[in-house]
């Protein structure tokens, strides 16, 4: 069986037993996925592609994503998307809530540093870590486990199951890690893995 589910959500909600190891998955330290904007933009698309500023503690960054400055079929419209992203505290999110983590997301929007050379901007679509969560059944609103140091030195929950036999795990609760396309090369490394123990 091959589940594409957070691996903490397979082993704490989909399976009938919960294994012996489940006190301490449910202990796992969580990592928000963060909250984004998508926009419509008129005016100059300056580079870089990705334009990056770090809160006033230097400890998170938000990115601006300019795609019609590497996408030349964008080049011809009237109107330029671009996305904002922002990190959010798995906490905060939690202890704030949906309207805690949409009020965080309008905070970022009304900042400037993103705004310069667009003339107008359409906000056409936003998302919180409540809205990631419900839409695509996210664990506890979450993106993964938070990388800790030993899941640096091991990878985070193996995609063949250590305590279910014939269980195999996809998705970004696996290994490879937090930036890489991980959805794809997860289930990429689940299947040989599913290979490997046919042969």
């Amino acid at each position: 069986m091959l589940s594409n589910a957070s691996a903490i959500s397979t082993y704490l909600q989909l399976l009938r037993e919960p294994p012996a190891n489940a006190g301490k998955l449910a202990r796992l330290p969580l990592q928000s996925p963060g909250v984004c904007a998508y926009l419509a933009v008129r005016g100059r698309m300056a580079p870089p592609y990705l334009r990056f500023r770090l809160d006033e503690g230097n400890r998170r960054c938000r990115s601006l994503i300019q795609p019609a400055l590497v996408d030349s079929s964008i080049h011809s419209q009237d109107w330029f998307p671009v996305r904002l992203l922002a990190p959010m505290n798995y906490a905060d999110a939690q202890n704030t809530g949906p309207e805690g983590q949409l009020e965080h997301l309008d905070r970022i929007l009304a900042e400037e540093w993103w705004k310069e050379g667009f003339s107008e901007i359409r906000v056409l679509a936003k998302r919180t870590p409540h809205q990631w969560g419900s839409e695509f059944n996210l664990y506890a609103d979450s993106m993964n486990p938070v990388m800790t140091a030993e899941f640096m030195r091991q990878g985070r929950i193996s995609h063949r199951s250590k305590s279910i036999r014939g269980l195999y795990l996809a998705g970004s609760s696996t290994h490879p890690g937090q930036w890489v396309s991980f959805c794809m090369i997860s289930g990429i490394l689940s299947a040989n893995c599913i290979i490997e123990d046919l042969d």
